[in-house]
């Protein structure tokens, strides 16, 4: 028995080295393509992606095709973002580099929504954020498919790509009711990049109908990250709704508060003079605009000087109707206002010019001749000549 049972257990080492030897795979020195990078574990070798081999992906620069520029835009997962500033640092972007090089070649880029229903379910944070971009042609020209951005909605969880799904779809607030409750939900979201892109996207006249915009935005200015606040500020006004007056005039009463007081002053701008297109006149947006540029004592830094370019630039074809809708705007009330400011010493010289500047765009030449006398008993030459220059240009 044990001479058999030798035997037996021989011949089936035999047996099996010879089936190993059948299934190994024959041997080839044949390069790999360079258009693929080695893979570990499924996922991309990036140190294999040089902007050489993502451009070798496409086989005719001047006919890109969408399966091709999908692969190139995929290599995105290899590129870093920078934390400063919650982008795509492009410097160190191979992809970037890549597509520049097929520009330079000749490539037409198809769409990007051409090509988002294959990039939205990357593993990669960065490549969703590429897709999101596509979704601002959702309601518009471009018909992208809505049950993408309604998934990525309910899914979408990296703060990353979630800032790019809220710019992407910033302008559907009106046009959708998940929409416009995921750009809620984006204002309160731990991630300050998220809110500020929140803020954007709640603080514009394509959320103006959208339920409890305002509030959210109220919320946003007084938010601990100063550009929300700043976002929100500049923001609220486009909303027209006069909900928004009061806190702002508080933010604008607070001194401590003087870095948000020009773009306060901006979201006030929007609802009574709103340029370009001079549909909003709000006379109390108005009023707490005036208020505020007639307090003193003026300091360097209050009023806000950069405040003052909300209302330096008009629309011609448009003012005029503006004037005759928004009945409570006075000339001479404001002429005084801005005049006041120029001849300030305290009020600081940079927003001095552009007092001028509004002057003229709302009264023309003649206006801004009216104030000469004025400039003339001053003292300081700067204003003296920043004077003579806007008179100069005015018509």
């Amino acid at each position: 028995m044990k001479k058999i049972s030798f035997s037996l257990l021989a011949a089936l080492m035999l047996f099996n080295f010879a089936s190993c030897k059948k299934d190994e795979a024959p041997k080839t020195d044949e390069p790999k393509a360079e258009t693929e990078a080695p893979k570990e574990d499924g996922k991309m070798d990036c140190s294999a992606m040089t902007a050489e081999v993502i451009a070798k992906k496409v086989a005719d620069p001047k006919a890109i095709t969408k399966d091709e520029y999908a692969a190139v835009l995929e290599t995105m997962q290899c590129c870093k973002i920078d934390e400063k500033s919650f982008a795509v640092d492009k410097n160190s972007c191979e992809t970037n580099k890549a597509l520049d090089q097929l520009k330079k070649d000749g490539a037409k880029l198809p769409s990007l929504d051409s090509v988002a229903a294959q990039l939205v379910n990357n593993d990669s944070p960065i490549v969703r954020a590429k897709a999101y971009e596509s979704f601002s042609g959702l309601f518009g020209a471009n018909k992208q498919d809505l049950t993408i951005a309604k998934d990525a909605i309910k899914n979408e969880k990296d703060p990353f790509a979630l800032q790019a799904l809220v710019s992407g779809l910033s302008n559907a607030g009106n046009k959708d009711a998940d929409v416009a409750k995921f750009l809620l939900d984006m204002a309160k979201h731990e991630n300050s990049f998220v809110r500020r892109k929140a803020a954007i996207a709640l603080g514009n006249s394509w959320s103006d109908k959208v339920e409890g915009a305002a509030d959210a935005v109220i919320a946003l200015m007084a938010d601990s990250d100063e550009n929300v606040a700043k976002l929100a500020c500049s923001g609220a006004g486009k909303l027209n709704d006069e909900k928004v007056i009061e806190p702002i005039v508080k933010i604008l009463n607070d001194e401590s508060k003087e870095k948000l007081h020009g773009e306060c002053v901006r979201g006030l701008a929007a609802m009574w003079l709103d340029y370009p297109s001079h549909k909003n006149h709000t006379e109390n947006a108005y009023k707490a605009t005036m208020d505020y540029l007639k307090k003193t004592p003026r300091t360097n830094k209050v009023p806000a000087w950069n405040a003052i370019a909300s209302f330096n630039t008009v629309a011609a074809k448009e003012i005029d109707r503006w004037k005759s809708e928004a009945t409570w705007f006075k000339m001479d009330e404001f002429s005084a206002v801005m005049t006041d400011l120029i001849k300030d010493d305290n009020f600081n010289w940079l927003g001095k010019s552009p007092a001028m500047k509004a002057i003229a765009a709302f009264g023309g030449k003649a206006e801004l001749e009216k104030i000469k006398s004025v400039v003339d008993g001053l003292s300081d030459q700067k204003v003296k000549d920043a004077y003579a220059k806007e008179l100069e240009k005015a018509k």
